[in-house]
């Protein structure tokens, strides 16, 4: 395929002074690399990041500019906001009057999120899809290797018992995603990945630990050594992490939370009602509250409303990796020797009360909940609007995002259903 036949004959430049933008053949791609950068002015994170990569654009040498171009694919909903966005491009665009191809383009290329820029061989063949992601990781780097027809991401087969970090890319290789053992830093204001590999090579200025891997059991021991000390609900007071899991302490809940979440503030009073009312008869069962806040402020302010120690607001990081919690609240009950007793803590609690705690502090996992009892976290039924669905849960997979209880499945649907069988802690492990 040819860039014409891709994206029509005309594409749209600016001229010399930039006021105005004149129709010029799609000709002059051919044998070059091409991006398509999918974006809209309405879009926040496509204002953020198009002024960056104008800039890099800019400084790009003749040699790589002979090899490579941007054009401009518009998600914006009318001309003028069209007009007023291209202004800021230094590349081409594709004409907003040819809305059917900017939709086309779109659906043959699977983008799902803007800003998007899906980088094209001199062939029109796709060389990587992640564009974005890689000027952010390496911007010269990556435009450097789209010029001579590659990716700046690579990534390579698992080996046994190696771990596959999605979404995470090493610093210095490009590891993408990272396999094996992960590498980083806990300071909140450090965003480092490196593989085992690159490790050696790095020049951070802090020390760097390694991730748990998520799924894998570790002793309380080993999970907290991550973190310096707990803090003191009601002072500044620091305790010592081993007070977790001594004296006797069969089991640690994790608690994910912040006074930012309206939930978890739903949530919290009810825990730590429970959470007291336990405490009075047995220790068994521990909490730490691991913040999702995002300032000390709110932090110190939050923590003070519970009744159980704190990890430091910038010391939670690899706890964070290791529980992989799709959602907040979130609760996490770990025996003494690493064992998982549950990932549903939350729902536990609402469903079974202080009898979860009196079980967990034994050791010991929850009896499963009957399927008409099962809790859906972050599941609403489309039907009756009952949110989290409780029951047996049945999808639609025609509808896309379509959930519905048993009393609205009895209500038909237009289209087939199937019953989501119910998860369990084995099968989360």
């Amino acid at each position: 395929m040819t860039f014409s036949e891709l994206l029509g004959e005309q594409l749209l430049q600016h001229n010399q002074s930039g006021s105005e933008s004149n129709q010029i053949s799609t000709d002059q791609l051919n044998g070059k690399t091409v991006a398509l950068y999918f974006s809209a002015h309405w879009c926040p994170p496509c204002r953020n990041f198009t002024p960056k990569l104008a800039q890099i654009f800019k400084e790009l040498n003749k040699e790589v500019k002979d090899k490579l171009d941007i054009v401009f694919v518009s998600c914006d909903e009318d001309q003028a906001s069209f007009d007023e966005y291209f202004k800021e491009m230094p590349w081409k665009a594709l004409p907003y009057s040819d809305r059917d191809r900017s939709k086309t383009l779109g659906e043959k290329f699977d983008v799902e999120g803007i800003p998007a820029l899906v980088v094209l061989s001199p062939t029109c063949e796709k060389i990587t899809s992640d564009g974005v992601e890689e000027v952010r990781a390496g911007p010269n780097k990556a435009i450097d290797q789209w010029s001579q027809g590659k990716r700046l991401f690579w990534s390579r087969e698992a080996r046994e018992g190696e771990y596959v970090w999605e979404g995470t890319t090493c610093d210095i290789c490009h590891m993408s995603p990272l396999v094996g053992s992960r590498h980083g830093c806990t300071h909140q204001e450090c965003d480092i990945n490196l593989c085992e590999t690159c490790l050696p090579n790095n020049k951070h200025e802090h020390h760097l630990v390694e991730y748990f891997i998520p799924k894998k059991h570790y002793s309380l021991e080993a999970l907290l050594k991550s973190v310096p000390y707990l803090l003191n609900p009601n002072n500044e007071e620091k305790i010592e992490t081993k007070t977790m899991w001594e004296n006797d302490v069969k089991s640690v809940g994790f608690y994910f939370s912040a006074h930012w979440c309206p939930p978890c503030r739903g949530f919290t009073p009810k825990l730590a009602e429970i959470y007291k009312e336990a405490q009075a008869t047995s220790h068994g069962c521990r909490i730490v509250f691991v913040s999702c806040d995002r300032d000390e402020e709110s932090f110190n302010s939050y923590r003070k409303e519970m009744p159980w120690p704190a990890v430091p607001l910038n010391a939670g990081t690899l706890l964070k990796a290791y529980f992989q919690y799709s959602g907040i609240p979130s609760l996490f009950i770990v025996s003494s020797d690493g064992q998982v007793l549950s990932r549903r803590g939350r729902d536990d609690i609402s469903t079974k009360g202080i009898e979860a705690l009196k079980t967990w502090g034994r050791g010991e996992k929850l009896s499963p909940p009957l399927p008409e009892e099962f809790q859906w976290s972050y599941v609403s039924c489309d039907g009756c609007q009952m949110g989290p669905l409780i029951g047996q849960r049945y999808r639609c997979l025609t509808c896309g995002n379509y959930d519905l209880c048993s009393a609205c499945e009895k209500k038909g649907h237009e289209h087939p259903l199937e019953l989501v069988p119910q998860p369990t802690e084995d099968a989360d492990d």
